[in-house]
């Protein structure tokens, strides 16, 4: 029963960041590079709270090449409380897909302190890849 409540919360944060672009702020992008010719593109959106709300809302997605061929695709989204002197990580969701031989196998999601962390898993080339996303957010709400 608690991994269906953590199914269907995770469900309802993904569905409820991708219903309220219109409060998304311009997103940042940012490259890595991880030798070997892979690289990661990270995008970081933040959603603004409500004048009601205590709570910021943000994504991170992030996009792992080798070369120019996309091999997979992750996005976490977490949910963090800020009404107290610090901010608080409280829900993350990680979603994924596989591309050009990429195949995104599972994810795993975890909240400590104002980080939400998520781990990708890809199989690319008959090797398994990690990829980790963290989102974090400041007592005033400023998503990194």
């Amino acid at each position: 029963m608690k991994k269906v409540f953590s199914l269907l919360s995770a469900i309802v944060l993904v569905f409820t960041l991708s219903t309220a672009s219109a409060l998304a702020v311009v997103p940042e992008e940012k490259t890595i590079d991880l030798g070997g010719g892979f690289y990661v593109v990270e995008t970081v959106i933040h959603y603004s709270p409500r004048s009601s709300d205590d709570m910021v809302y943000g994504s991170k997605t992030s996009r792992v090449y080798q070369g120019s061929s996309l091999i997979g695709t992750a996005t976490l989204a977490a949910a963090f409380d800020i009404s107290g002197s610090t901010a608080k990580a409280t829900e993350a969701a990680i979603t994924g897909s596989g591309s050009n031989g990429g195949t995104y196998t599972r994810g795993t999601t975890s909240c400590s302190g104002n980080t939400a962390t998520g781990n990708a898993y890809f199989k690319y080339s008959g090797v398994e890849r990690i990829l980790r996303i963290s989102i974090s957010c400041s007592s005033s709400g400023v998503l990194s």
